[in-house]
């Protein structure tokens, strides 16, 4: 096992007006993600306070507005499927409709109308709706792989719930990708997935959980065969991460494991909505077989606005400098978080 967990401190000092301008040093971190290397920040925000947002106005007004998800209207107003990947048009699974994403960014990209219910508070957030849900992006993934297996070789399920997070639409949907290449961020993953396992003779994913629930920092619990821990280097807020080893094709996924996943999502979502976290991303990674040394995962980030009702939490370090950054430690969360589990 060879997982290495690295961070820096730095120590600022400047004269501080609030106690007559004496000497004061703050302390902020740098950490260096196991896999990638990739750092990520960790500073204290001062006076930091995550304000609760009530959306009840915002969603109030998207009813009286026109919303294709909605019953009555999706059928009417959404887009239909080609025959070779649904003849019947639309793919229905439960409570959830798969449909075809009028603005692809992707050769086949699909939505996840997700419950014919317009709002859905993350307090009412299920595991039925979320295991439901990527059962049915999964079917949809099958079929297109089934029918161009080239053009389909690297997948992906991503979720933006509420505005905060990207989500265009307050009725509850997924993003499902397909494609020839991978994101820039999966490419990373899976190509240090593979080195290390070249390196060490181990699988990263399996020696990260091990490492975890040895010093006992940053581990939260189980829900089946899931392992959930706070990432030591966060690419945001409140950054959890369900793997589930041994697995890394999505036809390596079973039922069991979707409702293992989806528990345990819906205990970081409690615990992010009772800590004033109101919109949070997510996606699950997985990769093909020729990509050794991967495993299954799920990962979790929390998103909020700086200032009540304006403002936004991602800035230049994101956009133009890729360096992620967060304002609480994951050694806290894990602590509070575990609670849940």
């Amino acid at each position: 096992m060879s997982i290495q967990f690295i961070k820096t401190l730095n120590e600022s000092t400047f004269l501080d007006p609030m106690n007559n301008f004496a000497p004061k040093t703050v302390v902020s971190e740098i950490r260096y993600d196991p896999l990638t290397g990739q750092i990520s920040r960790i500073f204290p925000f001062r006076k930091f306070i995550l304000h609760r947002h009530d959306w009840t106005p915002f969603v109030e007004e998207s009813k009286q507005k026109f919303c294709p998800f909605c019953p009555g209207i999706l059928d009417k107003a959404t887009p239909k499927f080609p025959v070779n990947i649904a003849p019947e048009g639309r793919i229905r699974m439960g409570n959830a409709t798969v449909i075809p994403n009028l603005n692809p960014y992707e050769k086949y990209a699909s939505l996840v109308v997700m419950s014919s219910q317009h709002y859905i508070p993350m307090e009412e957030i299920d595991v039925n709706l979320i295991a439901n849900s990527f059962r049915a992006g999964l079917n949809y993934l099958q079929r297109v792989i089934a029918t161009d297996p080239e053009e389909a070789r690297y997948l992906s399920i991503g979720w933006n719930y509420m505005p905060y997070a990207g989500g265009s639409l307050i009725h509850p949907h997924l993003q499902v990708l397909a494609g020839k290449e991978p994101s820039n961020y999966d490419k990373q993953l899976i190509r240090a997935s593979e080195n290390y396992l070249t390196k060490h003779k181990s699988n990263y994913w399996t020696d990260l959980i091990n490492s975890e629930i040895n010093n006992g920092d940053r581990y939260v619990g189980q829900t089946g065969q899931v392992h959930w821990l706070c990432a030591f280097a966060p690419r945001h807020i409140g950054d959890v991460m369900g793997i589930l080893p041994g697995k890394q094709t999505i036809v390596d996924i079973t039922d069991d494991d979707l409702n293992d996943l989806a528990a345990g999502l819906c205990k970081v979502i409690r615990y992010y909505n009772q800590n004033n976290i109101v919109s949070f991303n997510a996606a699950l990674f997985f990769t093909s077989n020729e990509n050794k040394g991967f495993a299954i995962h799920v990962r979790i980030v929390g998103r909020f606005t700086i200032f009540p009702l304006v403002g936004s939490d991602i800035t230049h370090m994101q956009i133009m400098h890729d360096d992620p950054w967060t304002v609480l430690l994951p050694e806290t969360i894990a602590q509070e978080l575990k609670k849940a589990f």
